[in-house]
């Protein structure tokens, strides 16, 4: 998001618009507009709920991972180890190895799709790159955003 990477998602959530998409995150991660998490205490029955469906959500991610990690091995050792542009495409493999598996059992995801478009670069001064950097930097850790995607 910081390097102008990503494309623009807009979505509504309870009537707002967001441009910016959103990873779901546990009780380890920082209250940032990029990551949303559950309620430590939900005090109430809609708070409850949104805490049982994130966690579930959440859930389902890192058991497809999982899979993929038993069966093909993939991301069986650190991160660490790989350049940029291998843990891209390692991710990149993980998710069409995902659709093959989906489209396999039946499920067809086709009728949904999307396509992004790359993102285009325009030859800015460095001075807005610093300002556009700035402004990302606090709209990513915004935690009022945060607050209002829960």
């Amino acid at each position: 998001m910081l390097n102008e990477e990503i494309p623009d998602v807009p979505y509504h959530v309870n009537g707002v618009e967001y441009e910016r998409g959103y990873y779901l995150a546990d009780g380890i991660y920082p209250t940032w507009a990029s990551f949303v998490k559950g309620f430590s205490c939900a005090v109430d029955k809609k708070r409850s709920y949104f805490t049982r469906k994130q966690a579930g959500a959440r859930k389902d991610i890192e058991r497809t991972f999982g899979i993929l990690q038993g069966r093909w091995h993939i991301l069986q050792q650190p991160a660490r180890g790989y350049e940029v542009n291998q843990m891209r495409r390692l991710m990149y493999t993980c998710i069409i190895i995902h659709n093959i598996i989906i489209e396999d059992i039946g499920y067809n995801l086709a009728e949904n799709d999307w396509v992004v478009e790359p993102v285009v670069r325009m030859q800015r001064t460095w001075i807005d790159r610093c300002d556009t950097r700035k402004r990302r930097t606090k709209e990513l850790r915004d935690s009022e955003v945060h607050e209002g995607l829960r």
